[in-house]
């Protein structure tokens, strides 16, 4: 190994300016001057550039646009869904059907002021309605009310009747509020007990799908701090967690539940979640971590990060402790920490703080920085990277994770082959990869097809659209590796080569290797 070693620091030949600008010898030349360095999730190129949607016909859009899902974790995924959103479809917008689902999925991802923006431009039916919505959501109560009697003014609607019991609620003024509760009884046959139970603390009102779909609902249950089903809160859109999330009068494990969900599929920062965890001192990872890093302590920090990479947490405490981690700093002492920090930074596209540990680790600990050197080249891909590097990597695979070292090294090569580099060459016992017939068996087969001449044909918005669809909102680390290639190949082909390696970094990431 050690002969090894020393072949891969003379190929590498590389040179690294530190700051105090003396030339330091790195085993292999995979961190860039700072220069080089390019955002891990680079803002996609405008539609008038690409001509986004050119060369797909509006059939193709009305049968697959509503299958996009929701739910999306990855933080390069989530940057291609929105580019999707923001290229709205011309030929369509005068579509209803089309018009109503682009709206929900801005609403219900958390994008609320571009779902705002949206509606505005459109001839949806119910606006005020919708608008309600969006600013419930946004827990904008104070501007909710006023639209609400704006609207109770103009038309003694149902809707607009019970919205103002709770308005009137929240400015104090109950007894109002209790009359018109009453007389709305009185009228209207439907279940009103979520209403009534804001006046009398005997009625039990029971959470159900209503309430789940209602941003209206949901504030008022939040308002009465009851707790949420574990099973209604799992199949919630981020925007709704991020209700929850922001509700003081929920139980506080409940929150924390909502927050953290909310925060990996991006409805909320990870500021709010640092906030909401500072004065907690419970059992759970993130209760640990906050307290922890309060006061660094070495050995509990490695504890709780080696928690954190079992449970695939690193990239969520990198976007919640960032403030706290920026202060520890590269030292002896701090080695052990050093690959925990750079994955958990390179999994939120922090890279610059990556490459500061990159490089203090790659020049004190040269043999297990080896286990970083495929994340550092698909963050830097313009770096060296061939057959010495892999095979150092093979090796230390082999050494160090012998049970799934074959496995590791086929995700790889073919991942790496997906974006166009040489794939090196295959370990012994490496898995064989899949036959044509058996690759077609992973996605329908018109999808596929579809997928294949959009592709070809450079019809870019098309191929993303299908991209999307056919990995759906199974997280990365669930899915099946050929499956992924297969799309990855097909995003890298279809020109969003970036994106591309961002996402087979994260890929490999939460796949643990």
């Amino acid at each position: 190994m050690k002969n090894f070693l020393n072949k891969l620091l003379l190929c590498g030949g590389a040179f690294f300016l530190l700051k105090n600008g003396s030339a330091i010898a790195q085993p292999v030349s995979l961190l860039p001057q700072q220069n080089d360095v390019q955002d891990l999730h680079p803002q996609l190129i405008s539609q008038e550039e690409t001509g986004f949607w050119e060369g797909t016909p509006p059939s193709i859009i009305e049968t697959y646009f509503s299958k996009l899902p929701v739910d999306i974790s990855s933080i390069t995924l989530r940057h291609l869904y929105h580019e999707v959103l923001k290229e709205k479809y011309g030929p369509l917008l005068q579509n209803s059907t089309y018009e109503k689902t682009l709206f929900s999925f801005l609403e219900k991802t958390g994008n609320l002021e571009q779902a705002k923006e949206f509606l505005l431009e459109t001839n949806l039916p119910d606006k005020d309605r919708l608008l309600l919505d969006l600013q419930w959501l946004a827990g904008d109560s104070k501007k909710a009310c006023e639209k609400v009697t704006h609207l109770l003014r103009a038309a003694a609607d149902e809707e607009w009747k019970k919205q103002n019991i709770y308005c009137l609620y929240l400015n104090g003024e109950t007894e109002r509020g209790k009359i018109a509760a009453e007389l709305l009884n009185e009228s209207n046959p439907e279940d009103l007990s979520l209403i009534n139970a804001l006046f009398e603390s005997s009625v039990l009102p029971s959470f159900d799908a209503s309430i789940a779909e209602s941003p209206f609902l949901l504030t008022v249950w939040c308002a009465l701090g009851h707790d949420i089903p574990d099973e209604s809160l799992k199949i919630m859109s981020p925007s709704s967690l991020a209700l929850i999330a922001r509700a003081e009068k929920v139980p506080l494990q409940t929150r924390l539940f909502a927050a953290e969900k909310a925060l990996q599929d991006g409805a909320l920062k990870g500021d709010f979640l640092f906030n909401l965890l500072k004065d907690e001192t419970g059992g759970e990872l993130l209760e640990k971590f906050a307290q922890v890093l309060k006061s660094p302590n070495l050995e509990s920090l490695l504890t709780l990060f080696e928690k954190a990479k079992s449970e695939q947490k690193l990239g969520l405490i990198a976007q919640i402790f960032k403030p706290l981690l920026i202060k520890i700093e590269p030292s002896s002492e701090a080695l052990r920490l050093a690959p925990y920090m750079i994955r958990a930074f390179l999994e939120v596209g922090e890279k610059d703080l990556a490459q500061k540990w990159g490089v203090f680790f790659m020049r004190e600990s040269p043999e297990d920085a080896i286990a970083i050197l495929p994340f550092l080249h698909l963050a830097f891909p313009k770096n060296q990277w061939g057959e010495v590097q892999l095979q150092a990597w093979q090796l230390y695979q082999n050494r160090v994770h012998p049970e799934t070292a074959s496995q590791n090294s086929y995700m790889l090569r073919h991942v790496l082959e997906a974006l166009g580099e040489d794939a090196g060459s295959p370990v012994k016992g490496e898995p064989v990869e899949p036959s044509w017939r058996q690759k077609r068996a992973f996605f329908d087969e018109n999808t596929a097809d579809l997928l294949d001449s959009a592709v070809k044909s450079d019809r870019r918005g098309e191929a993303l659209l299908l991209v999307l669809i056919m990995i759906g909102d199974i997280p990365l680390k669930d899915l099946v590796p050929d499956k992924f290639i297969l799309l990855l190949r097909a995003l890298y082909k279809a020109g969003y080569k970036d994106e591309a390696y961002s996402l087979a970094l994260e890929f490999l990431l939460a796949k643990g290797i």
